[in-house]
């Protein structure tokens, strides 16, 4: 067989807290298997894991933005998105794009300045039917594309840049312009802009492709439920025979210094900021890493305390610039220019003691830290997707790992960790943010400054009969259940038991990786709960910060965070399975010994005066109240807590929060969700002695399962104060309140919703990234258009009335019956699909444990749930779709200018409209 291979396997006992013999330890058990095809020098990685049914394939190529050609910003993500457009069956069939939809429970791709990277998650008896898709890919490029095609994918993706075109989002690329010496490698965004992008070719992209989308330029990695010799197998199968190709050089990312003086850009922005940026070593070097890690963490802690700081509305750090000389920046929003003198001293005593900290402490403070980055480090890998993208940035950027050694990159970070120099850390830190090094540029707001991306004056027209050619199905499958769907496993061995206090506990063990996930559920004590008291709820479970004396939480690095939805306050934590005491007690004293402060409080009612003071804030909030008040009514509790308002915020004190907490988080609302690979018997030992204490206290109630009764369709349009390229939009239908027997139907339409939607996108190429989905609630909930914005979606605003019309359409095309049976068979295919995906990672499982707690559900649910989708009827859909997809409940809410509101509704075909415009404060 003509490649060469290295295999390893390690079960490793990694130790943490110290390294005495009685150190607790756990166990992580890793494989990799690396080789190298030597007909054409593809490299492949495989990390089987045989806890999972699913498989994870991901291909790494070594191209990026730099190398975008002058002139043609953005080609390079251009050419990501072709990638899935290629027809390896000819130019008339389905591209490969529609299979890969109907075959993934997961997929996304995403280019940077030096990567693309393309990714799949399916079942594993998937496995080859995912390594084909990329050999097909790598092979055939762009190779039967149609120019429509082609024109069509250009279109979105200047739709995908228009829809960070606001000055505000553009500053970025400027603020990296100004920063990086004029054609460095690094000195454009990665997206690109409108003007050059709509002038590149077919022909262009091409030639982009056969130059740097070669197979000794890319990594295959796989992961998940696999065997290892049959992949070998299946690789050798269809890569081995794509011919070998030399690639054109690498655009050279060459280190930089910054010129230490200010620079101005006028802008059109509501508020001034200052960037201040230092070049950093490379990434992939010892000083790098650690100028990163230190630097970071000053950052973060900066950004922190931000609210302590009079000068500025807020601090954010970030990092610009791909792995090879990468840009370290702080943007401080300023609350005047008069206060930039003493942002910029802030921000230079802020860097000149940044490094303190890291060569002070003990030998044994020290070695916690490394423990602390060990046990994150393996959390981080329990994805799929997370391992491949770990281990292919090691492929790509590491300079001190062998390829084609024995040794395993995973292991290779690790050692890395425990070697690591805190001591050194802070010397690197002092040399990097050296105030002498540090760019400084002011964004000054100006009615006549940068307005955003520069349209260009390229218009896509959509042909006649153009359309998009789905995978073949047979339409008279529709009238037959699915027999054997299969059955759910991941829950099987789920346990309750509830204590005399009224708190339940689930348990569920999962011999996977080695961590815990743990959950604790208070039902009805959501945002909904406190409807005359909008922010309070959500405010109770955001400020209740940990007891400060918590030694063990600092020790492990086990975190707890808390949160509201609509309906349930939720906390959760998640780490290494050895700290499951500390995770479960660390959970209770949250509740129990945690504190408010009234200063944060305060400092919070500030900012959101502040915060409400821009117009875009004003803007947004009303389009959001405009959207809730038309499903829900006004006088929801919905509704009304869907917005901070600086009334609601001012309601707050100390006191309130606590007699909220007091009131709601008691055993009677609480259900206590543990998942992972620990012994259920020490669970429950440790789960009764730590709650069991708790007082029973009030059940709360649930929300109003009813919306407002409705007269008709509302169609409202939210004004802005600016031109924009983009509209937001809600397009929605009302639907009934929890889970029941009709679920499985409302998945399949939900489903088929979509599918109406993905053809547009098809289509059009002017609605990227939009998609139907129906999230269940305790109350009310709908069928809504979503993508890209908060509610709603965006749509470019020169054709979003064409945009919409042809979604309404297709939604009217559905109620008619036209092609209903394929997509009906479609949207059953993915739900079943989606539901035997099942998941090992222990969040995602704790999380679908807990909706079946809010709702009430059986543990044998979802087991249910996949045999009444295997046997849902046409029939049923039709009959939701007359009742639940009624046009006279429409929902259709726009947030845009003027201008562009009355030509979209126009075009759109819509009337009746009301036109509303924020009061503005």
């Amino acid at each position: 067989m003509s490649m060469t291979r290295v295999w390893a396997r390690a079960l490793a006992c990694v130790a943490l807290l110290s390294c005495t013999p009685s150190a607790p330890k756990f166990k992580f058990t890793h494989t990799e298997r690396r080789g190298r095809l030597e007909s054409n020098g593809l490299r492949f990685v495989l990390m089987p894991d045989s806890s999972t049914q699913l498989a994870e394939v991901d291909i790494r190529y070594d191209v990026g933005s730099r190398e975008d050609p002058p002139g043609r910003a953005g080609l390079a993500h251009l050419v990501e998105h072709l990638m899935f457009q290629t027809r390896p069956d000819g130019p008339t069939t389905a591209p490969i794009f529609q299979t890969i939809l109907d075959l993934a429970t997961d997929m996304n791709a995403y280019t940077n300045w030096d990567t693309t990277h393309y990714r799949m998650t399916s079942r594993s008896e998937n496995l080859e039917a995912m390594l084909k898709i990329e050999a097909m890919r790598m092979f055939y490029g762009c190779q039967n594309i149609p120019k429509e095609e082609f024109e069509r994918e250009r279109e979105v993706v200047r739709n995908e840049i228009r829809a960070q075109s606001s000055a505000e989002n553009q500053i970025y690329q400027h603020v990296e312009a100004a920063i990086y010496p004029k054609g460095h490698a690094y000195e454009r965004m990665i997206g690109g802009n409108d003007e050059q992008i709509a002038s590149a070719t077919l022909e262009e992209a091409c030639e982009f492709m056969k130059k740097y989308y070669a197979p000794e330029r890319a990594t295959l990695l796989v992961a998940g439920g696999v065997d290892i010799d049959e992949t070998v197998g299946m690789i050798q199968k269809w890569f081995a025979k794509i011919p070998k190709r030399a690639p054109a050089p690498r655009v050279e990312v060459k280190p930089f210094t910054v010129d230490h003086q200010k620079k101005e850009i006028e802008a059109d922005v509501e508020r001034p900021a200052v960037w201040i940026g230092w070049a950093l070593p490379a990434a992939n070097t010892p000083e790098g890493e650690m100028a990163r890690f230190g630097i970071l963490g000053a950052f973060f802690r900066l950004a922190r305390a931000s609210q302590d700081y009079e000068f500025a509305y807020s601090v954010q750090p970030t990092i610009l610039g791909g792995q090879l000389a990468p840009l370290a920046l702080i943007r401080i929003e300023l609350k005047g220019l008069g206060k930039l003198d003493e942002a910029l001293e802030f921000a230079q005593k802020a860097a000149k003691q940044a490094y303190r900290g890291w060569d002070e402490g003990s030998y044994e403070d020290m070695e916690e830290e490394q423990n602390r980055q060990k046990a994150s480090f393996i959390e981080g890998l329990e994805r799929l997707k997370d391992r491949t993208e770990e281990v292919a940035n090691m492929v790509q950027f590491s300079k001190d790992f062998d390829f084609d050694s024995t040794d395993m990159y995973l292991f290779h970070q690790l050692d890395k960790i425990a070697k690591f120099d805190n001591a050194k850390v802070g010397a690197v830190v002092k040399n990097a943010l050296s105030w002498e090094k540090a760019a400084i540029v002011v964004v000054k707001p100006g009615t006549n400054g940068i307005k955003g991306d520069v349209r260009s004056k390229v218009k896509f027209e959509t042909k006649g009969d153009q359309q998009f050619t789905n995978v073949d199905v047979d339409p008279a499958e529709a009238k037959r259940p699915i027999r054997n769907a299969g059955t759910l496993k991941s829950l099987s061995g789920a346990t309750k038991f509830k204590m005399k206090n009224g708190m339940e506990v689930i348990m569920l063990q999962v011999k996977a990786m080695p961590l815990v996930a743990a959950q604790l559920i208070f039902k009805n004590a959501g945002n909904a709960a406190t409807p005359n008291n909008p922010a309070l709820a959500s405010a109770a479970a955001d400020f209740l910060q940990g007891p400060m004396d918590s030694e063990a939480l600092r020790k492990t690095g086990i975190n707890v965070g808390c949160r509201a939805t609509d309906d349930a306050m939720i906390c959760g934590t998640h780490g290494v399975n050895i700290y499951l005491d500390v995770m479960l007690k660390g959970l209770e004293r949250q509740i129990r010994a945690g504190t408010y402060s009234q200063e944060q409080i305060e400092s919070w009612q500030k900012n959101v005066r502040e915060q409400n003071q821009l117009k875009s804030s004003q803007e947004d909030d009303e389009y959001v109240r405009q959207v809730n008040n038309a499903l829900y009514g006004a006088d929801h509790p919905y509704s009304k807590s869907a917005i901070l308002t600086t009334e609601a915020a001012n309601k707050l004190h100390k006191d309130s929060l606590d007699d909220f907490r007091d009131a709601h988080y008691q055993a009677g609302n609480a259900t206590l969700v543990i998942v992972g690979d620990f012994d259920p018997k020490y669970g429950e030992k440790v789960a009764r002695d730590v709650y069991e204490g708790w007082n029973t206290g009030t059940v709360d109630k649930p929300v109003e399962a009813k919306a407002a009764k409705r007269t008709g369709p509302a169609f409202v349009g939210v004004q802005k104060s600016k031109t924009d390229q983009q509209v937001t939009v809600t397009i929605a239908y009302p639907a009934p309140a929890g889970m029941d027997g009709q679920e499985a139907a409302r998945r399949v339409l939900s489903e088929m919703l979509n599918l109406r939607a993905e053809d547009v996108r098809f289509k059009l190429g002017s609605t990227y990234g939009l998609s139907f989905v129906r999230v269940p609630k305790i109350g009310p909930t709908s069928y809504m258009l979503r993508g890209g914005a908060i509610v709603g979606g965006t749509i470019d605003a020169e054709r979003a009335g064409e945009s919409i019309k042809a979604l309404r359409a297709n939604l009217d095309a559905l109620r008619a019956g036209d092609h209903f049976d394929e997509d009906f068979v479609r949207a059953r295919r993915k739900i079943i699909s989606g539901l035997l995906g099942e998941s090992t990672v222990t969040t995602e499982l704790a999380q679908r444990l807990s909706t079946m707690a809010i709702y009430g559900l059986q543990f044998g649910y979802y087991n249910t749930l996949l045999q009444q989708v295997a046997a849902v009827s046409p029939a049923q859909v039709r009959a939701l779709i007359k009742t639940e997809l009624d046009p006279q409940t429409e929902v259709v809410v726009m947030l845009g200018d003027k201008d562009h509101l009355n030509k979209t509704f126009a075009e759109a075909g819509i009337t009746d409209v009301k036109l509303v415009e924020p009061d503005y404060k």
